[in-house]
């Protein structure tokens, strides 16, 4: 019996030294191409250089340090963000370190000054990642697949994209996460028959072709995740 009670007395101990992490998964979308934010990797033992934005969990509530670690490299409260799911990560017989997955949608126009001011982070196309470890590697692959999945039925994607934007430059952004080629005839027609844009007595300026038209987004910002709900099917 005391046998026992000392196993079990182990096991809760070992239990309770569970890692507890927020990882943050924070796309842009720059040069029509869809991009992750990495940070050096200090312990590198692996030769895994790069890894996801992360902080271990403390007595703030997990949104709260989500946001406190999109702060730290974006220095601005304009982004959106989600939580997506918990991932185990075994590190013993008895630990097991827990990730708390967020995914989180920049403008690249935020970010220009905080690139320049930290050198230990990289923005990367978001498919031609490597020197991630297995663990960070899997939270990437989860957090690229909800992505295409909630861009397709949702006005999510728009967080990706500047206050005033063309419908090539929606197209563009739809192709990049999905990896197919729209009939922009079809999705113009779409988008505008949703309402989901509204058109702004703006154009183009300085280009060599002919100026497209500016659009905003023609929903609330509190309401751009779910509210608006539509299903493109391509």
């Amino acid at each position: 019996m005391k046998k026992e009670e000392s196993e079990e007395g182990m096991c809760r101990n070992s239990y309770r030294e569970n890692k507890i992490e927020i990882n943050c998964v924070i796309f842009c979308f720059e040069d029509k191409k869809l991009k992750v934010l990495l940070i050096k990797n200090e312990s590198d033992f692996d030769n895994h250089k790069w890894k996801l934005p992360s902080a271990g969990l403390n007595e703030m509530p997990m949104l709260q340090t989500a946001q406190e670690i999109l702060r730290r490299y974006i220095s601005s409260d304009d982004f959106f963000l989600d939580q997506l799911k918990a991932f185990g990560h075994h590190s013993s017989l008895v630990q097991e370190n827990i990730s708390i997955v967020y995914y989180a949608m920049v403008r690249k126009e935020k970010t220009q000054e905080e690139q320049e001011l930290h050198s230990n982070l990289i923005w990367i196309e978001a498919n031609t990642v490597t020197q991630l470890d297995a663990n960070d590697r899997m939270m990437l692959d989860f957090s690229l697949k909800e992505l295409k999945k909630n861009i397709c039925c949702s006005a999510i994607g728009f967080n990706l994209l500047a206050e005033k934007f063309t419908l090539l430059q929606v197209v563009n952004l739809y192709e990049e996460i999905l990896g197919i080629q729209i009939n922009k005839v079809n999705f113009r027609r779409k988008i505008l028959q949703r309402r989901l844009v509204q058109s702004l007595d703006e154009k183009e300026e300085g280009v060599s072709y002919r100026a497209a038209k500016f659009y905003s987004l023609n929903v609330p910002k509190n309401e751009v995740t779910w509210n608006v709900k539509f299903n493109f099917i391509f």
